[in-house]
């Protein structure tokens, strides 16, 4: 059978072996991920009681709008539950706007290397990706963006912070960006890593649209909160911009399982902060201990770090593989000597700066 010719272009998405495969290939007892950005904590409590509550009606279909946690991020943000469309990850979330939105021909303009959602689901769209080179402080590229806008321009893609540089824009240059964009352009918010962004007063895709700009913001409870696992994510734009969206979505997007947990979840404000300074201490430490090791750090507002270990990085990754750490390397962005390493607990932290301290890059 034929595959659409928009497949053939999109290279297939390779994960990370499994922690369960690595153990079974080498052997290992303990393999600990340090490449995937997830909370090392877990759940919070209030999100596991939610979960076991929820098990227990898993025989039922859940409530095909999410309409209890659609209301309480509605008041979170004090938008109305209208002006907020949940799904099954960010993932499903940025494939539902560039399908929403793209057709052949049509451009979407991101900053490259970033999040590879982007890429894939426009091109399935039959549509253009056009890539920029991120800044030298690998951040975004506002101003090479705007370059690059045309008639054909229907989306851009402001990963913030971004993935896999950590890096984010500043607050006031993005408004600055999103005031000047063509009314035939939508700006879309990538927001995944936002919670861990504490400078004073700093403005957010949800700010933007509370003031009126017709942007569309991406959320996640994958990373800060710690449900990577239960996939679930979730949009915030006018009701006329999600209203093509929610025409696509799948009619059960989220289960029961994940809306309960990310409902409790939103109430722990607790476990949030003590995840919080946990990653902020880690990451201070891992960054002290990486410069020591002669290696380039950049300034993060994530739960991980962009390394330039100045070798190999593949076959780093393969030499921590072994002793059962996993990180990302960076070569699939065509960044060769680059890892990203999420922030693990300080146990896991100090293990792989034991092994690096014994690692020959020679």
């Amino acid at each position: 059978m034929r595959w659409r010719n928009t497949v053939k272009e999109i290279a297939p998405y390779i994960p990370g072996k499994s922690i369960e495969a690595v153990k079974k290939e080498l052997q290992l007892e303990h393999v600990h991920r340090l490449a995937s950005n997830e909370n090392p904590l877990g759940p919070s409590p209030k999100a596991k009681e939610a979960m076991e509550r929820a098990i227990q009606e898993v025989h039922l279909y859940p409530d095909a709008s999410a309409t209890k946690l659609r209301e309480r991020l509605a008041q979170l943000y004090a938008i109305r539950p209208g002006q907020v469309i949940t799904g099954n990850g960010a993932d499903n979330i940025i494939s539902l706007v560039i399908s929403a939105y793209i057709d052949e021909d049509d451009e979407v303009v991101y900053c490259s290397p970033t999040f590879p959602a982007y890429r894939s689901s426009t091109l399935l769209m039959g549509g253009k990706p056009v890539e920029v080179p991120l800044t030298e402080e690998w951040a975004y590229d506002l101003n090479a963006i705007r370059e690059k806008i045309t008639d054909k321009t229907k989306l851009i893609f402001i990963c913030n912070p971004n993935n896999p540089t950590g890096t984010i824009v500043e607050d006031s240059a993005l408004l600055q960006f999103i005031q000047e964009v063509p009314e035939h352009v939508t700006v879309v918010l990538d927001e995944a890593y936002i919670e861990y962004i504490r400078k004073d007063q700093y403005k957010t895709g949800i700010d933007y649209f509370k003031a009126g700009h017709p942007i569309i913001t991406i959320r996640t409870f994958s990373k800060f909160y710690g449900l990577a696992g239960l996939r679930i994510g979730y949009a915030i734009a006018s009701e006329e911009l999600l209203e093509p969206i929610l025409r696509l979505r799948e009619p059960f997007a989220c289960n029961r399982v994940a809306i309960e947990a990310a409902v409790a979840t939103l109430d722990d404000q607790e476990f949030t902060e003590e995840h919080y300074e946990m990653n902020e201490a880690g990451k201070e430490y891992l960054t002290q201990k990486f410069s020591e090791l002669g290696f380039s750090v950049f300034p993060s507002y994530t739960n991980f770090l962009f390394v330039h270990v100045k070798s190999d990085a593949q076959k780093l990754f393969n030499k921590l593989q072994e002793k059962g750490l996993i990180v990302r390397p960076c070569t699939p962005w065509g960044l060769e000597q680059y890892v990203r390493v999420s922030i693990g607990t300080q146990e896991q932290n100090e293990l792989l700066v034991e092994i690096l301290n014994q690692y020959d890059r020679e």
